[in-house]
């Protein structure tokens, strides 16, 4: 399915009147087509008597006929990302549907196909097909993930990891944002990836397609700065290029830049920043005229920068013009709930998926994460997992806290007789399993009590409990259905 290509919406049209009594017909499978819009472009007999659904639906919206429509067609409409979930009508028909975009030469979306297979099967047959797709879900996720290692793959929002409230309200923001002209100055503290939110501001706006700029203001000398910046015209200088140099408010014509650490920028090229945000002209290095720019400017500081203001070190009018729309990055401290998520995800990174399978965090070191200060943010959990991945070495499949590097192990003593543990421990909202154990290390009698507190404690995350106990997710909606155990947190509280 994921193989058809169109050059344009007419020719995706043709292809859906053609296939009126063609061999889409013939199929038990349902099949369907969506527009880039989400109307029924045609859908083959086995997919209307699957889903109660007469000829009538054609022109008319998917939302009209599935409850499941926004996160199914809905979602791969909008990230252009194939969706594999269950699909309900508003008259409870149900199935489970496999949703492909389909692109024209150019990677524009200009419509959905849709493969759809009956819930009506018998349940014996039907379940391992959920576990099948689960898994799917999962090594989808994967390949996801092993393709933002491509060069060039700028992070989205989708791809940050952290489902936290904090993090959700971040990412909820942002995406709001992005859609706005107006420049956007991002804050947190260090290490908080502040590069990565500035990425996905640009994927989620309309400049995505556009050039992505980075500048890191603290790494330029001052006396480089000007024409890193602005370029310069050949001969400007002595050793300067024969053709002069772009600089990179220039190249980032059509799309955004992105100026890291803008608080360590001098007074003069502060005034000069201000100046081509208002006009937009950029005044190169002896060039005799002015030339114009198009872009989009993301900012970001780990400073506070109203005390900047009041300290004389930045321009208040600059700040000002900066600060209209202004974006948080939480320090890890604020949402410690994520750890599983990025522990996994830092682990995965650094030894590979099937290697990473093999390994479990012991909960000890789970109580540690939860209590540490993370001065460093989430760069230095990377760095406090990489250095436990070479402890662990190629063969040992338990993480704990003698894995751990010294310097963390000091700062978490150094905390404890500060502050006291027993305060940090009520004020957490990250999941924690006392008993220490996972599903491999205690016996059928307690197997269910272990899911039942593991679910609770994340509020049924499949995904968090699931790393908690030591198992795969897919393992774990085995073992939920084995056991009756409910789906969801609205389920088990009736």
């Amino acid at each position: 399915m994921s193989g058809y290509t169109f050059n344009s919406s007419a020719a995706l049209m043709d292809f859906a009147v053609h296939a009126q009594g063609g061999v889409f017909e013939l199929l038990h499978t349902g099949i369907a087509l969506l527009s880039a819009e989400g109307n029924f472009i045609y859908a083959n007999k086995a997919f209307r008597e699957m889903f109660g659904l007469s000829e009538k639906l054609l022109g008319r919206h998917v939302a009209e006929f599935f409850l499941t429509a926004e996160q199914g067609a809905m979602t791969t409409i909008r990230t252009g990302k194939i969706t594999v979930n269950s699909s309900v009508t508003t008259r409870n028909a149900q199935g489970v549907s496999f949703r492909y975009p389909i692109l024209n030469g150019e990677g524009s979306l200009l419509g959905v196909i849709i493969e759809s297979i009956s819930a009506g099967a018998d349940r014996d047959k039907l379940s391992p097909l959920l576990d099948a797709v689960r898994d799917l879900e999962e090594r989808a996720g994967y390949f996801e993930r092993k393709s933002r290692k491509k060069a060039g793959m700028l992070h989205t929002f989708e791809s940050i990891v952290g489902e936290s409230e904090a993090m959700r309200i971040m990412k909820k923001r942002g995406r709001g944002f992005a859609g706005s002209r107006e420049p956007i100055l991002i804050l947190g503290e260090s290490g908080t990836g502040k590069e990565l939110v500035a990425q996905a501001l640009h994927s989620a706006g309309d400049r995505s397609g556009k050039p992505f700029v980075t500048v890191n203001c603290a790494a330029l000398p001052h006396e480089l700065v000007e024409s890193e910046l602005f370029g310069y015209a050949a001969g400007a200088f002595t050793g300067a290029g024969a053709g002069g140099m772009k600089g990179k408010f220039e190249l980032a014509d059509g799309g955004s830049i992105f100026l890291d650490e803008i608080g360590e920028l001098s007074l003069p090229m502060q005034a000069k920043l201000l100046r081509v945000l208002e006009t937009g002209e950029i005044q190169k290095l002896a060039h005799p005229g002015r030339l114009h720019s198009d872009f989009r400017l993301i900012a970001a500081t780990n400073k506070n920068i109203a005390e900047s203001v009041n300290e004389g070190k930045f321009r208040e009018d600059l700040y000002h013009r900066l600060s209209i729309l202004e974006l948080i990055v939480p320090p890890l401290r604020e949402h410690v709930g994520d750890i599983p998520l990025l522990a996994g995800h830092f682990i995965e990174q650094g030894a590979g998926h099937k290697r990473a399978q093999e390994i479990h965090i012991d909960n000890e070191v789970y109580r540690l994460f939860r209590l540490y200060p993370w001065r460093g943010n989430v760069r230095e959990l990377k760095n406090v997992l990489t250095y436990a991945l070479y402890s662990l070495g190629d063969t040992g499949d338990i993480l704990t806290p003698g894995h751990l590097p010294e310097r963390f192990l000091q700062e978490f003593r150094r905390k404890c007789r500060n502050e006291g543990v027993e305060a940090e421990e009520e004020s957490t909202d990250m999941p924690f399993f006392p008993e220490n154990e996972t599903l491999a290390s205690i016996g059928a009698r307690s197997e269910r009590q272990a899911l039942q507190a593991a679910l609770r404690r994340t509020e049924y995350n499949k995904t968090l409990a699931a790393r908690m106990l030591g198992i795969s997710r897919n393992k774990l909606y085995k073992k939920m259905r084995e056991l009756g155990l409910r789906d969801s947190l609205r389920e088990a509280t009736g």
